[in-house]
């Protein structure tokens, strides 16, 4: 259920608020925000790379200057989502939605599912077709195919930034994420770390600590592979699944030592060739031969990933750290855990964490009026911290605040010191979802040998340089 507000909530709240006029950096920059030290879950290099990012403006139409009619007889509004991790009728946003009915009962929100590594795709399709849902899931940036600015600049968004509740939505911290040319498309539900998601019971099974470094996991791997088990499960036919491993792999490797890669990278400083991303996509071919990865993996689904760890036939999987809440609900008899794939030294291992899942509305929606009240009930703290409960993330609230998930005590000591140990998620700060793109096909390359490092390397730089 939908949780009253508390102190943490009015916390933020005031957070927010109080935040909102910081300085912005004008033209096509994200918008340019500080906070007090002790108040943000990004750390400051992270910041700073995102500033330095040169985005293109988002034009998103007239929208926010129509008038906005209220809604008062029956109506139904759809929300549209990945598929929940766990399968069945566990969708998190099913809690929200009947708080919402309860409040409004004139209002009806059906929710809509694709699959999870489709759904981008799906709502592109949809919007270009006139037949989107209302309201639909969208992450941060543009370096996906799920992000928002995108979107927004083919004018698919209805541009939220006269809506005070959105602006207040959005951490002082994170700001940089989802204000585009001082405008605002998408408000942030929650936070989801990127982990590892270990099947603790294989583990002890296997006699396996946690390992604190790359090498310690290449023994690891040739541990399971004697026991008849793999160390990983990837869906290799998945980019997403594919690049979100890279992209924990980068977190050590790359922004462990250079923080502001990403901001180089868009002043031409570097490139991911010439760079220790060439580390990340050797360090996979490192497991590829060490036998890390489970048999067929180049062919595997997403779809497979959460059985194969469910049923203690791998040791872990890829995946934001929320999906280990639908495998300890669904698997009674099993133990899982989240933790951080380590660095070549174990002071080099960084957490990825950030705001990207949010909510954007259809700027061709017929029931705005009916759909802005739905998300702006969303965007009261106490119903973010409610969903990200029932989604098994971490909360607005609580990132900002700096409490530590109860539920991840394996990320405690990332969360106790963000500044130093938690990164940015990379993608959200490149141009286009092109390059996100040739990371996880490549990486297919990689596991079937067709594809060298730097070859997916210098795709990935000329997917790069287009631009947004």
């Amino acid at each position: 259920m939908i949780q009253e507000t508390q102190t943490d909530a009015r916390l933020e709240s005031t957070d927010r608020q109080g935040e909102q006029d910081n300085d912005v950096t004008k033209g096509h920059t994200m918008k340019k925000t500080t906070t007090p030290a002790g108040r943000r879950f990004l750390s400051a290099a992270a910041l700073a790379s995102v500033t330095a990012l040169a985005l293109s403006a988002c034009g998103g139409g007239d929208a926010s200057s129509e008038p906005i009619a209220e809604e008062t007889g029956p109506v139904e509004i759809t929300l549209a989502t990945p598929a929940y991790a766990g399968g069945g009728a566990g969708n998190p946003y099913l809690a929200l939605i009947d708080a919402f009915k309860a409040k409004n009962p004139n209002i009806t929100v059906k929710l809509v599912e694709s699959p999870n590594d489709q759904h981008g795709q799906t709502m592109r399709t949809q919007l270009q077709a006139g037949n989107a849902p209302d309201i639909f899931y969208v992450t941060a940036g543009r370096g996906n195919n799920q992000s928002f600015a995108s979107l927004a600049e083919a004018g698919y968004l209805q541009d939220l930034t006269d809506q005070k509740w959105a602006a207040d939505a959005i951490p002082a911290s994170a700001k940089n994420l989802y204000y585009d040319d001082d405008k605002i498309f998408a408000v942030p539900a929650d936070l989801a770390p990127i982990t590892e998601l270990q099947n603790t019971t294989v583990l002890k099974e296997l006699g396996l600590k946690q390992a604190t470094t790359l090498d310690e996991v290449i023994e690891q791997c040739k541990t399971a592979r004697a026991a008849g088990k793999s160390f990983f499960a990837v869906a290799g036919t998945s980019g997403a699944n594919t690049g979100l491993q890279a992209m924990q792999l980068a977190a050590s490797l790359v922004y462990a030592k250079d923080p502001q890669w990403d901001a180089k990278r868009a002043k031409k400083e570097t490139t991911f060739a010439d760079s220790d991303w060439k580390k990340v996509l050797e360090q996979i071919v490192k497991f590829k031969d060490a036998g890390c990865y489970q048999d067929g993996a180049a062919g595997a689904g997403f779809d497979q990933l959460f059985p194969s760890v469910a049923q203690g036939k791998v040791a872990a999987v890829f995946a934001p750290a929320g999906a280990v809440a639908a495998l300890r609900a669904q698997v009674k008899d099993g133990s899982f855990d989240v933790s951080v794939i380590p660095g070549e030294k174990a002071e080099d291992t960084r957490l990825i964490a950030s705001p990207g899942n949010a909510l954007a509305v259809n700027a061709a929606g017929k029931h705005k009026g009916s759909t802005l009240k739905f998300l702006e009930f969303l965007a009261q703290p106490a119903n973010q911290d409610a969903l990200a409960k029932a989604n098994g993330n971490v909360s607005i609230t609580a990132a900002v605040s700096g409490t530590v998930p109860a539920q991840f005590p394996l990320l405690e000591p990332y969360f106790s010191e963000p500044e130093k140990k938690i990164v940015t998620q990379p993608n959200y700060l490149w141009p286009n979802s092109g390059v996100y793109d040739s990371l996880g096909s490549g990486i297919q390359g990689l596991l079937t040998g067709q594809a060298t490092p730097d070859q997916v390397l210098k795709t990935m730089d000329e997917q790069y340089d287009r631009g947004a």
